[in-house]
């Protein structure tokens, strides 16, 4: 009997080891083919990690770490079928945690009616002041002996040397000149008032005749003293500026009225500014003129407009403003290309800041908030720009609030999320 029951109890410890391994094996078994798809699912979750750069959204890692062009820490990068800080992704928008505003300076500004001076930019060209410009011709017929200024673009002041020249007809009026004023000393003795008051007349007309064939008045003194006529005489420059052209040359015989130079002065220059004809109603005449050029980088010259054409040029359909300078440091030249900025008319319209419009091709836009980090596209109608701001034709309402700066950032961001994002920009015409 008992070798029979340690036979019951041996056939029953074996059954309770085999449905003890059953079950383990049941229980272990889904876990064990659980753990690849385990891994699998970690992985993907792992990758779907993604940290991108603020300023620079395509540039993504999977950890965290500094971006190679800005060197700013990249920004755990939000799931775009989730909810960010509490508000749902609208279709074509892009939403901005408050970390990724803050790093990169993502600022609104709100539509309103402002009143702004409108500006037109136009590129310009330097031209002579004609008002300052003096042919300086020859007073008298003679043989031109001698060039003091021989070359164009030299400078001359009141008074410089010009050129040496005889003229028979200059020696001879010396000569009169001479007995005039003998006889006028001679008339001092007289006790007849007539007879001195005669002389001095002659000794006055051939002085006068003498200073209008060119003689300065230190050269007659000169002239008094000596009591010789000089053969050749120096003719002087009766302005100062630059010689622009020289028409005479060394042994050329003149006559009265040959030109002889045309002198320029730069102290003032006038700036052609070419307008389109959308332009032409902000502009005025007395509308303040900024230009500037490359050649000084930072030196604003301040001028006017002083004349409008009257007449659009049929070829290029533009029309010329002409721009009055102060030049006196000679720092613009003539035939210089120069930018002009011209303030037109002060309005007051519905406007934008200049930072919130992103131009794409033919159209602008910008990015609308539409909540609280959210943002939308939208297409907008410019008009007069002017002291950093758009008028606002159409697209946009007064109240509306749009990223005035960072929308750069924006539309990268919005450019990463890929087709979508641009699926859904409304268009307001």
């Amino acid at each position: 009997m008992k070798k029979v029951s340690k036979i019951k109890l041996g056939v029953a410890l074996i059954a309770l080891l085999i449905i003890g391994g059953i079950a383990v094996h049941l229980v272990l078994k889904p876990a064990a083919k659980g753990a690849p798809h385990a891994g699998k699912e970690k992985a993907k979750a792992a990758a779907a990690v993604t940290y991108l750069c603020p300023m620079h959204p395509f540039v993504t890692a999977p950890r965290p770490s500094t971006c190679p062009i800005c060197a700013m820490n990249l920004v755990l990068k939000e799931n775009t079928g989730e909810k960010a800080a509490g508000a749902e992704k609208m279709p074509g928008g892009v939403t901005l945690s408050a970390q990724q505003k803050i790093l990169a300076n993502v600022a609104t500004a709100v539509v309103a009616r402002r009143e702004f001076s409108t500006e037109t930019l136009a590129a310009g060209r330097v031209s002579w002041d004609e008002r300052r410009l003096n042919r300086i011709s020859s007073r008298l017929q003679g043989r031109v002996e001698r060039l003091h200024v021989n070359f164009t673009g030299a400078p001359v002041r009141v008074g410089a040397p010009l050129m040496d020249i005889y003229s028979s007809d200059l020696v001879s009026a010396q000569r009169e000149y001479l007995l005039a004023l003998d006889g006028a000393e001679q008339a001092k003795e007289s006790s007849l008032s007539e007879s001195r008051g005669m002389m001095e007349g002659l000794r006055d007309a051939a002085r006068s005749r003498l200073k209008i064939w060119g003689m300065t008045d230190r050269q007659i003194a000169e002239l008094e003293l000596s009591r010789q006529p000089k053969k050749v005489v120096t003719i002087q420059s009766p302005v100062a500026g630059v010689v622009m052209e020289r028409l005479v040359t060394a042994g050329q015989y003149v006559n009265e009225g040959t030109p002889l130079f045309f002198v320029g002065s730069l102290t003032s220059v006038w700036v052609y500014a070419e307008l389109y004809e959308n332009d032409l109603g902000r502009i005025e005449t007395g509308a303040v003129a900024q230009v500037t050029t490359e050649a000084f980088p930072g030196k604003v010259f301040s001028g006017r407009v002083a004349f409008v054409d009257p007449a659009v040029n049929p070829e290029t359909r533009t029309l010329k403003v002409r721009v009055d300078l102060d030049n006196r440091g000679g720092l613009l030249k003539p035939e210089m290309f120069v930018k002009v900025k011209l303030k037109g008319r002060r309005i007051t319209k519905p406007a934008v800041p200049e930072e919130a419009v992103i131009f794409s091709g033919e159209r602008s836009m910008v990015w609308v908030e539409s909540g609280p980090g959210s943002f939308l596209p939208r297409y907008v109608t410019l008009g007069r720009r002017g002291d950093g701001y758009y008028e606002v034709i159409s697209g946009l309402a007064e109240g509306e609030a749009v990223a005035a700066s960072g929308g750069f950032l924006i539309d990268g961001e919005s450019r990463l999320h890929g087709p979508e994002a641009g699926a859904g920009q409304e268009r307001h015409q």
